[in-house]
Order: C-alpha cells, then sequence, then structure tokens
C-alpha cells in the first residue's frame, strides 16, 4: 500500500475507536512518523514519539523499588509514556523504529503493545498505539520481531508512491517546483535506495524536501555550494540528472504563460511533463473545496481554460496525462466540472474515458 493507504487504515481506527496497535514497515525516509503527526494534529491527538532503537529496556518498563518498610515492591512507570492529567485524553503512543531495537526493549514494549500496561502503569483510555519500522530488504539495522509480538499487530507494508506524495504533500507544503517537475518527469526518482549497493547517499521523499528547501534559499545550479548540497542529499548520480534537467528550465512552459497567450502549447515529452506538473501548482485550490460551488468565478474561469488547452494537445495521450493531473486535485470537483462542460467535444471524450475519474 502507499503512505496514503496506510494513513486511512489508522483513521479507521481513530473513527471507529477500535484499540488494535497496527504496525507500518517501509523504507527509510518515505514519511511514515511525519504522517503520525499529522494524523495527530488532523484528530486532536497528542503524539507521544518513542524512539525504541535509542532507549533501553528500563526506560520503557521502569524500575523496581522496595517500599518504606521493605515489605512489598513500588514500580516506578517511566515518565515518558502517556499521562492523561499531563498529555490529555487523545494521544497516539507511536512506538518507531521497532525493529531496529535490541530484543529486550521489543520484550519491553510486548506487554504495552499486548495488554496496554507495564506493571501497575496502564495506557489512559484515549491512546492508540502505532509502530513503525523498516522491513529486513531496507539494508538497515533489523531486529526479527518475535512471532508473539507480530501477533498482536495489525501488519501493513508501505511503498513509496510519488502521486500520493506529490498530491497529499509536496503540492500542499510548498515543495519548489523543479522538485515536483523532475519528479513528474522521472517519479522512479524519488526514493532511489537500492539494498545491494552500499551508496550511503540516496533519494528519499525526506531527501527531496531538503533539496527543495535548499532551492528556495538559492536556485542557481552553477553555484559549486548548491551542487555539493543537493548531491549530499540524494546522491551523486541522481543529482547530475536532476542538475540536466534544471539547466533546460527556461525552454519549458508553465499552464500561465500559455494561459496569458505568451507561449504555446509544448510538444517534446520532457517538456509535457514540466507543463502538466505545473497544471498541479497552479490550479492547487482545487483541492481545499468540496464542491464547484465554493469557487470563485476567477478560479472557474482559470480551471475552464485549463480544460480547453488540455484538450488543444494533438497527442491525445498528453491530454488524458493533463485530465489525470486535474482530477489527482480533487476527484469530486473535477468530475462536476466535467459533467457541466459545454463543450460537446470535452463531454464526449470525458464521457466515452470515464476510467480517468472513477
Amino acid at each position: 500500500m502507499n503512505i496514503s493507504e496506510f494513513a486511512e487504515t489508522i483513521e479507521f481506527n481513530i473513527v471507529h475507536n477500535i484499540k488494535h496497535s497496527i504496525l507500518g514497515l517501509g523504507a527509510p525516509g518515505i514519511g511514515k512518523s511525519e504522517l503520525i503527526q499529522q494524523i495527530g494534529q488532523k484528530y486532536g491527538y497528542k503524539v507521544i514519539d518513542l524512539r525504541l532503537a535509542q532507549m533501553s529496556e528500563v526506560e520503557i518498563s521502569g524500575l523496581i523499588f522496595p517500599n518504606e518498610d521493605k515489605t512489598k515492591t513500588i514500580w516506578l512507570s517511566p515518565d515518558i509514556l502517556p499521562d492523561e492529567k499531563r498529555d490529555g485524553n487523545k494521544t497516539i503512543l507511536l512506538l518507531d523504529e521497532i525493529t531496529s531495537c535490541s530484543k529486550k526493549v521489543q520484550v519491553a514494549a510486548y506487554q504495552l503493545i499486548l495488554d496496554r500496561r507495564i506493571g501497575q502503569y496502564k495506557l489512559p483510555e484515549g491512546t492508540f498505539v502505532i509502530a513503525l519500522g523498516n522491513r529486513e530488504d531496507d539494508d538497515g539495522v533489523y531486529i526479527h520481531l518475535a512471532g508473539p509480538l507480530a501477533d498482536r499487530f495489525e501488519i501493513h507494508y508501505i511503498e513509496p508512491d510519488f502521486e500520493t506524495w506529490k498530491y497529499t504533500y509536496a503540492l500542499n507544503n510548498g515543495v519548489h517546483p523543479l522538485v515536483i517537475s523532475y519528479l513528474t518527469f522521472k517519479p522512479a526518482a524519488l526514493h532511489t535506495h537500492d539494498p545491494e549497493s552500499d551508496a550511503m547517499t540516496f533519494a528519499t521523499p525526506r531527501s527531496w524536501v531538503r533539496v527543495s528547501d535548499i532551492l528556495h534559499f538559492d536556485d542557481d545550479i552553477t553555484k559549486n555550494v548548491v551542487r555539493n548540497k543537493i548531491a549530499g542529499n540524494i546522491g551523486e548520480i541522481e543529482a547530475r540528472q536532476f542538475f540536466e534537467f534544471c539547466k533546460k528550465k527556461e525552454k519549458y512552459v508553465t499552464l500561465d504563460q500559455v494561459l496569458a497567450g505568451r507561449k504555446q502549447l509544448p510538444v517534446e515529452m520532457d517538456e509535457v511533463s514540466v507543463f502538466i506538473s505545473s497544471i498541479a501548482s497552479r490550479l492547487n485550490f482545487l483541492a481545499n473545496v468540496e464542491s464547484e460551488e465554493e469557487l470563485t468565478d476567477e478560479q472557474k474561469r482559470i480551471v475552464g481554460s485549463t480544460i480547453e488547452i488540455i484538450f488543444d494537445f494533438k497527442n491525445s495521450e498528453y491530454t488524458v496525462m493533463g485530465l489525470r493531473e486535474l482530477i489527482g486535485l480533487n476527484r469530486r470537483v473535477a468530475k462536476q466540472i466535467f459533467l457541466n462542460t459545454d463543450n460537446s467535444n470535452i463531454f464526449q471524450f470525458i464521457n466515452s474515458n470515464e476510467y480517468l475519474y472513477n
């Protein structure tokens, strides 16, 4: 599944108050931890983030001390665990790096996951438990989960997916247009980790965000410092291809230029990819509405003009690519707009290719 589908499995539990623990396994850098923070913000839950690979079993299970007259033991639970008085009654306990921590730490976490308690400590009723880790073939530190522990989880394997990352994260968080355009042209570059390679630097969604941050400060890729910093984030090989792409940025045509009548529609594949990427950036306002009625007259004009432009492509494959970009922003509203179009040719095409928005 992709990261968006993984989010849906967690949100399903929150909405229906199902306290089953969920484990998400996926390659490093694809946004697993960030996703949990976003879900916490969305539903008003405080996220208690425990990086298990950096912890000892005592930090999870706590300590046992004798009482004053030494007739009984007292269990001192760790302060890092959710506390209803301190954290409120809506918390997510995130057990991150669970496949990278020692067996002893896994055993300490086992009781939290199985019984929702350790010693005298009990997880607050409003706490959801989510664990994250890498897969065995991700070339990181991997400690196999014991069968009884794994059996207590609902387990999901998460794969990097550019379309999901683009529409659910990149466009909504100001990722630099050059990064989005390049990855639209070459989606496989979103995550280039090869477990068989000894390379320490490779591209991930996380490292592309760092590249975006660099470009927002300085997008002059002729400068050594900019080139070196980008290569240090995504690797030399991918960086060279990215630089070659960026060198051509002046020839690339954007939607705004075509709307203003300053440029003609591109015909070369790489230029078309960039143009279609610019559609998503320019019409990103569609992602924030529930129906066509919420659009302003100006927004409706821009969307209508964009649809007309998409259908001006001589190659129908490019038209389909443009329509998919529009649909990716907001499937429901795009469908409403298509169905309300007064252009018979466009309506006939959409009606004949209903698969595009189903």
